[in-house]
């Protein structure tokens, strides 16, 4: 069965099939009301009974440990302590929870989602399956730091253009959930990672990133701590393929 994995940031809709991993293309969406009809053009492209994950980019999330919520998790409480960290929900949105089973302590992965989006998705691909994108790089580190048992943290970043997604883990402890938005720069990431750690007690010299994305994104990192590219780096974002390592990461994950 093949499958298709799709990324909405609000305006451009990215795609990845399974016929043709290598293949990503993007369309820009200028109006709410044109996303459905995308989809169901999108929908005659792949074969009946297709897979389909689906992930937005950038959203504002929260990772919550399970100990500070009861069971099972009530979503008003939870959006309750997401807005102490990123303010008020847009009345189009809504925080979406999603358990991080592998990882120590099971923690709520709250997740700021479009409400548009999701209706327009489930009108067209009714079982379609959410995979965020912070979801994906936990999974990507959590395997890394299982593989060569790395004991400092380990940065899992995808930075681009369109704003940067982080999370950080030492060993199967969630330690991060950070988004940048659009128009951010290296610097930007740089300062965050740095800052985090700092304000851990950890030093730099343990710490490692490991980044997918655009490479001028990820320039000057390694004047800090270990900097690793998770796949081949590619200079051409006309083909777009920087957007190939995260779509394999959330089909791993997935």
């Amino acid at each position: 069965m093949g499958q298709l994995a799709l990324i909405w940031d609000g305006t451009w809709l990215t795609w990845s099939t399974h016929d043709a991993p290598d293949t990503i293309a993007r369309r820009e969406i200028s109006s709410p009301s044109m996303v459905k009809e995308v989809l169901k053009a999108l929908r005659k492209q792949v074969a009946p009974g297709t897979a389909v994950i689906h992930a937005e980019w950038a959203r504002p999330a929260t990772a919550i440990p399970s100990a500070l919520l009861t069971s099972p998790w009530e979503k008003e409480t939870v959006t309750k302590l997401h807005e102490t960290l990123h303010g008020p929900i847009k009345m189009s949105f809504e925080v979406q929870l999603h358990a991080l089973d592998a990882i120590d302590d099971q923690p709520c992965l709250a997740v700021e989602g479009d409400l548009n989006w999701e209706q327009s998705l489930m009108d067209v691909f009714p079982h379609a399956r959410r995979v965020p994108v912070i979801h994906a790089l936990v999974h990507d580190a959590l395997q890394m730091n299982r593989r060569d048992g790395h004991r400092g943290w380990t940065f899992r970043a995808d930075v681009r253009a369109e704003g940067a997604v982080m999370v950080a883990l030492v060993g199967e402890h969630l330690q991060w959930v950070h988004h940048l938005k659009a128009g951010c720069s290296a610097e930007d990431a740089l300062y965050a990672m740095v800052n985090v750690a700092h304000r851990a007690g950890v030093g730099m010299e343990t710490c490692r990133a490991c980044w997918s994305g655009e490479a001028e994104f990820a320039q000057g990192w390694s004047r800090f701590l270990e900097v690793q590219a998770v796949s081949e780096v590619s200079s051409s974002r006309a083909s777009n393929a920087s957007w190939r390592a995260l779509f394999q990461s959330m089909k791993a994950c997935a």
